[in-house]
């Protein structure tokens, strides 16, 4: 996923909690929406190998989607296979639910071949901690290029905490290789399922 410019939340923003219209429900949610970046027409970052990233994010979320639910998390799919939603759409599936946060998966792409890592996105205030939970729990798997504001519409259309997690660079060739091996997105699955479980305990 190509970034435009991005911007780290002030301070003052960050102390002033969830913006208007966005429930807190980082240490409530029962529900976690699982967002599989892409899909259908739209194939998202691509590696040297042929690798598409609409492909990574469903694995992953097909991985995660079962360890969620054995943490007892109730668990909504924006998409369960090759076909493409609409942003809004996106948004909307989370809107609809009841006491959630949304998790939209990715894997990231820049012109830079050398770069590599892992990024999480937030717009809501009151997301940071959930943010950084992703972060520190992902952390061990690559190197962290840290937790960032970002206006992308999944999250700033969400009534709900809402983070988008980039789990790697396709465009890295060295990591691209990585993130292809359902090794690595077991580890993602797991090491994501993980946080949300310490994040809901406050642990």
């Amino acid at each position: 996923m190509t970034k435009s410019l991005l911007l780290l939340l002030p301070l003052a923003l960050f102390m002033a909690g969830c913006a208007s219209g966005v429930r807190d429900t980082t240490r409530t949610f029962r529900t976690v929406v699982i967002d599989a970046g892409h899909g259908g027409k739209d194939s998202g970052a691509t590696s040297r190998r042929g690798g598409a990233e609409k492909n990574d994010t469903l694995d992953v979320a097909q991985r995660l989607e079962p360890k969620l639910q054995a943490a007892g998390f109730r668990t909504v799919m924006t998409r369960k296979g090759d076909y493409f939603v609409e942003l809004n759409d996106r948004a909307a599936i989370s809107n609809r639910q009841s006491n959630a946060i949304f998790l939209s998966i990715h894997f990231n792409d820049s012109p830079r071949r050398r770069i590599r890592g892992i990024e999480v996105y937030y717009n809501a205030a009151c997301a940071i901690p959930l943010a950084r939970r992703l972060e520190e729990s992902l952390a061990p798997l690559s190197r962290s290029r840290g937790v960032m504001h970002a206006n992308f519409r999944v999250l700033r259309r969400n009534k709900y905490p809402a983070v988008l997690v980039e789990c790697g660079f396709l465009s890295n060739p060295r990591e691209a290789a990585r993130c292809s091996t359902p090794q690595f997105r077991e580890a993602v699955a797991s090491r994501l399922a993980d946080a949300l479980a310490a994040q809901r305990s406050g642990t």
